[in-house]
This record gives C-alpha cells, structure tokens and sequence, in this order.
C-alpha cells in the first residue's frame, strides 16, 4: 500500500508537470478554453487528454481551462455561440421570441452552436493565451531560479502531493526565499540554525543551491549563495518535522521540539521566518535574548514578520496565516503581531544592529528584518534558554 501510495504520488507529479515551460503551458490553456467552448458536452475530458498526449501538452492544465463551460457560465456561452453561428450561416441573429424558437428547429440552433462555438472558442482562446503568456513567461535571469525551485520542491514527491504542491508555490512566490540566497543577507561559514523550519523549504532551497555550485550549473554571473558547514532545523510539529527529515536527508538535520527549551548550539546564522508572531510577547523577548547570546561575532539573525500598522495590508498577511493555520488544524493559534516600529525596538533592545526591507508580495506587508548581533552582545556567555 505505501509503495502504492508513492506511485499515484508520482503519476500525479508527472501529470502536473508535463508540458513544462512557458509556451507549452500557454498553448495548453488556449487549447482547454478552445475545447471547452465546443458543444460536445461529456467529451471534454476525453478529447483533453488524447489532444494533450498526442501534443505533449499538460492535460490537466487542459482540461482545467477546458471547464470555462461550468455551469455558472455555459448558458450564456452556449447563447453567444448559437447567436454567433447564426450571424455567420445568414447574416442576422436569432430573434429570441417564443414563436420563433418554437418555429426554429432544434438542426439549426445545432448547427449554429457548432460555428459559433469556433469562432468563440477561438477569440476566448486568444484571449486566455495572452493572460497566461503574461504570467508565465519569465525573464532569463528567473529561469535557473524556477529550475532550483523545481528542484527543491520535487524532494517533497515522496511525503505528500500537497506538500509538493506546496512547496512549488511558496518558494516561488515568496521573495524571502529568493533573498536569503544572497551573500549579502546571509553570511557563509559555521552553522545555520532554522527555528521553526516547517517542512524545511529554506533548508531545501539552501542545499540545492550548494549542488547547483558543485555541479557547474550555477549562473556564473549571480554571487555565489552562502554556504555552511552544517545546517539545522527545529520543528515543534512531529508530522511536519518527518516530512522535513525525509525532504532534507543528510544535507541537514532536523530536531523535533520546541526552540524554546532546546540547549541551542552557537549559529553563525539564524532563520526566524513567522515566528516571533506565534508567540506571546514575553516568550518573543526571551527567545530572542537567547539567540543573540548564541550568535556568533559577525553572524546574522535573519526575521521575517509581519508589519500590524500597514492597514488592509496586514489584514490580507493574518488572513493567509489563518487558513494556513485553519488547514493545518492549528486554529486556535493567538497571533502576537507588532508594527515594524515596535519590532524595531524590539530588536534594538537586545543589542542588534538592523537592516529593513520589504518582503512581501502583492498585497502582503511583510518586511524581513536583517539583524546582527554587536560584538557586546556576541560576547556574553552562551547559556540554555529556560523557556523563551
């Protein structure tokens, strides 16, 4: 059963990725939409995934847009259609009144509806081409990103298609991934510590990143990302913390607890992406003494939160966090958010020296804080958080 499992996980893995890149993607939802507005009701899934098969194209992607005719929107495309079709045959439109419907035989609105439904298809197809062309195409800087993403994210085939598919989105989507692999937000050397690594996506992204240097096929013109001697992340979630341990393998260890009451090794950096929210504000301050303390000279404490005075912005960063939360089944969870002047202070008070930045997408008001310890703060004695 489980190697059942791993097989539909992968036949899956395979369907959604087939047809990759930006013109195959584009051409298989212009194709969908096309066969979508034909009136060959029952046959669309069929005709989806023969055409598909026979173009290497994404059947899924297909038959998705393929469904353009849901029950919500056939109805007045049927209507366009058979309008359309008539307008073609003979050069006027139906007149919609009961005699004439009634006088008009059910060949001829089948006939109008077929002509039609190219015509149609054709325009919505064009138009469906455009607006995927323009969301997926990329510029030839992002495509050894999306390809170290591919990478990162296919280590998660095995543990679950959601977790794949989740990693897929998140590291794409999310520009904390893609500055952490700057040199200039992270410093090389030493141990990197990932408190709360969820499934291990920085960690992943981090190692492929490596590989890709070993392996010759990093951009030569991008900076090389930073590399550590050993990385490792803590996962209070037991399910999560496996599915990062399986993902990662021996390029990092994951510990399974709770950072606050874990004896912490020294880091020359720290990741801290969502977390401090999730705490209330004494256990913020008490975990975040204690990861000064245990910085290296030099080292960075990289923090990703939200900013709670940016209005509609934070209220759409708390509505994301709480259907992730809602799907994980951690509802109940408190947020503990504080504006980025708030967390400014926060962070002074314990000594740091902070870089800011935005780091939100579209509507998010998120802001990564680059925090570095003073040499006073690196200095004093490394001791076990009690419980910060």
């Amino acid at each position: 059963m489980p190697r059942l499992s791993v097989q539909l996980r992968r036949f899956f893995q395979s369907l959604r990725t087939e047809g990759a890149g930006p013109r195959r993607e584009t051409a298989a939802v212009a194709l969908g939409v096309f066969i979508g507005c034909l009136p060959l009701y029952g046959l669309h899934l069929a005709i989806c995934w023969i055409v598909g098969f026979v173009l290497g194209l994404n059947r899924l992607k297909m038959y998705f847009a393929a469904n353009v005719s849901n029950p919500f929107v056939a109805p007045w495309l049927v209507f366009t259609e058979v309008q359309v079709g008539a307008w073609v045959r003979r050069g006027s439109f139906h007149a919609m009144t009961r005699e004439s419907v009634a006088a008009t035989g059910l060949t001829v609105f089948g006939l109008d509806a077929l002509v039609g439904s190219l015509f149609v298809g054709l325009a919505l197809a064009l138009l469906a081409a455009w607006g995927t062309n323009s969301l997926v195409r990329g510029s030839d800087e992002d495509r050894p990103f999306l390809e170290l993403v591919r990478r990162a994210s296919d280590r998660y085939v095995g543990t679950s298609v959601t977790a794949w598919e989740f990693a897929r989105g998140k590291l794409r989507m999310d520009p904390i991934y893609r500055a952490m692999l700057s040199p200039d937000v992270l410093p090389s050397g030493g141990a990197l510590l990932d408190v709360g690594c969820g499934q291990g996506l920085a960690l992943a992204l981090l190692a492929e990143a490596n590989i890709a240097v070993g392996a010759g096929t990093w951009p030569a013109e991008w900076p090389l990302p930073p590399r550590f001697d050993r990385m490792t992340g803590v996962e209070l979630r037991r399910k999560v913390a496996r599915m990062a341990r399986a993902a990662l393998d021996a390029d990092a260890s994951v510990i399974e607890g709770d950072a606050r009451a874990l004896p912490l090794d020294p880091a020359r950096a720290v990741l801290l992406f969502d977390v401090l929210q999730l705490l209330t504000v004494d256990e913020q301050e008490a975990l975040l003494a204690d990861l000064a303390a245990r910085l290296e000279p030099g080292g960075v404490l990289l923090v990703r939160e939200a900013d709670a005075s940016a209005g509609w912005r934070f209220a759409a960063v708390r509505l994301g966090n709480r259907f992730k939360l809602f799907v994980s089944g951690r509802w109940r969870q408190p947020f503990h958010p504080r504006s980025e002047a708030e967390w400014r202070d926060c962070f002074s008070r314990h000594g740091f020296r902070l870089d800011t930045r935005p780091m939100g997408k579209g509507p998010f008001a998120n802001v990564m804080f680059r925090l570095t310890a003073s040499p006073a703060a690196s200095a004093l004695p490394r001791q076990s958080s009690p419980a910060a």
